[in-house]
């Protein structure tokens, strides 16, 4: 599996002074794309990048689909919302991604999104398939092991959206939703209306993987944008917005 090893990558910050002068010679752009999740955050540090070293990096939010059919033609960075996602990316498009370039950014944790105050008293998976608890869910989140019960039971899905931005807009729309298994970063955006009970185990964190395309004339300054974005002051920016 192209997972292995990953972790390992995600601990290293690289000295943020590499990366305080501005680049030499003309501003370049470059062209990433991203699906919903991590868009916000990586629009904001794209900001920041081009403050510090010149250089434009547009952060383009893109379906699966979508990625299909762009990021081969002019794609400079490749961005997922977990390991799964690049996976099955490079599974679709192979020969796209510079796999040799992978590396592994902060994590998510998963846990259970539940109304402001718990008025249900949910603890965990085990409270979800109470008859009185009407559970959302994300397509392209792909939880389902974390819908699971003790002897391979599954809990039932009541609302099911695609995206996670769909999860958001689904829960603020129907109240009658009381619970959601999905990342913390989105339990930021509805913090004024919910509360989130983490799941503690290791395998409840996911990274979020970027890698160069084949394509890419701008290697070196892709490269720097990783770079960046394994800072110290960067990871900070990813923790405000639900990141570990």
């Amino acid at each position: 599996m192209l997972v292995a090893g990953w972790v390992v990558l995600a601990g290293f910050l690289p000295n943020p002074a590499a990366y305080a002068s501005s680049t030499a010679g003309p501003a370049k752009v470059l062209r990433a794309y991203s699906p919903g999740g991590p868009h916000h955050v990586l629009q904001e540090c794209a900001d920041l990048f081009r403050e510090t070293h010149g250089v434009t990096v547009e952060i383009i939010k893109a379906s699966p689909q979508e990625m299909n059919r762009m990021v081969h033609l002019d794609g400079d960075l490749y961005f997922g919302g977990a390991e799964y996602m690049l996976e099955d990316f490079a599974r679709r498009n192979p020969g796209v991604l510079d796999l040799l370039s992978l590396e592994m950014l902060h994590p998510r944790r998963i846990g259970i999104v539940v109304r402001k105050g718990n008025p249900l008293g949910i603890k965990g998976v085990e409270c979800l398939q109470r008859d009185d608890v009407d559970l959302l869910a994300v397509k392209l989140e792909n939880m389902s092991e974390f819908h699971a019960l003790p002897h391979g039971r599954k809990v039932d899905v009541d609302h099911m959206a695609y995206t996670g931005q769909d999860g958001v807009d689904a829960w603020r729309a129907r109240p009658e939703l009381d619970a959601w298994v999905t990342y913390e970063s989105w339990h930021v955006w509805l913090e004024e209306e919910s509360e989130f009970i983490e799941f503690p185990c290791n395998h409840a964190l996911r990274f979020t993987p970027v890698a160069l395309t084949k394509r890419t004339p701008h290697r070196e300054t892709a490269k720097q944008f990783i770079g960046f974005l394994k800072t110290p002051e960067i990871r900070q920016k990813f923790q405000e917005h639900g990141w570990e």
